[in-house]
């Protein structure tokens, strides 16, 4: 058996005592799931407000297309998946039983290829093409904003050892609900407008996202040793 060194001895002292000083009374957090439930109200509050302000005019043509609802569901579906391995994420020692993550991203390809099944347009103005675009993405940013705030103040209210990684899944699971309301606002289903100003700023929602995670959700344990 090895033997313990002072410095070890003091360091775990140090860290002993840090434990104790920072103990508080604290309210025990809901199960995973039970938070999720939460978060989905949320995200309904924001879909009822999409369907207020008009939906695509077509949606219900669209709605018979088979290949539409697998991809919009592949959407709803990742984003719930993320969703849910971000709030396991704030529970220290939490073991998912199944690779959500993979599924989840697995689930994203799936609407990428079919996005590639319509035709290009390629007689669509550049002018035309970058305004209606960044449109869609401040629209993408705009709904995603609550689902995604919510998030992460739930995730921060746990202890997430991995914050970078909590991060970038809350970041998927609002981006990804934000893209999949847009499918159902958005007219418009040429591949290039739907990679670039769709799935974009899903990309650079979950980027910035773990950058935040990294930030924001470790400083429940940045203090010092005292």
């Amino acid at each position: 058996m090895a033997e313990t060194t002072p410095i070890d001895t003091a360091r775990t002292k140090a860290v002993v005592r840090r434990l104790l000083d920072d103990a508080a009374p604290v309210r025990r957090l809901r199960p995973p799931l039970m938070r999720l439930g939460l978060w989905l109200i949320v995200v309904a509050i924001v879909g009822a407000a999409v369907g207020a302000s008009g939906v695509r005019p077509d949606l219900e043509i669209r709605l018979r297309d088979p290949f539409y609802v697998l991809e919009i569901g592949a959407l709803g579906v990742a984003g719930l998946l993320m969703a849910a391995r971000a709030f396991q994420e704030a529970v220290p020692g939490y073991a998912a039983r199944w690779p959500s993550r993979g599924v989840g991203l697995g689930l994203v390809l799936v609407a990428a290829m079919l996005w590639l099944r319509q035709p290009v347009n390629g007689e669509l103005a550049l002018a035309e093409f970058i305004t209606t675009g960044i449109a869609c993405s401040a629209r993408t940013l705009a709904l995603a904003a609550l689902p995604w705030c919510a998030l992460l103040i739930a995730i921060r209210r746990g202890a997430p050892l991995a914050p970078v990684r909590a991060g970038a899944l809350a970041g998927g699971g609002a981006f990804l609900t934000a893209a999949f309301l847009m499918r159902i606002d958005c007219r418009l289903d040429e591949p290039l407008h739907l990679l670039v100003w769709h799935a974009l700023p899903v990309a650079a929602g979950v980027g910035l996202s773990a950058v935040i995670g990294l930030v924001w959700l470790r400083r429940w344990r940045s203090r010092p040793p005292r």
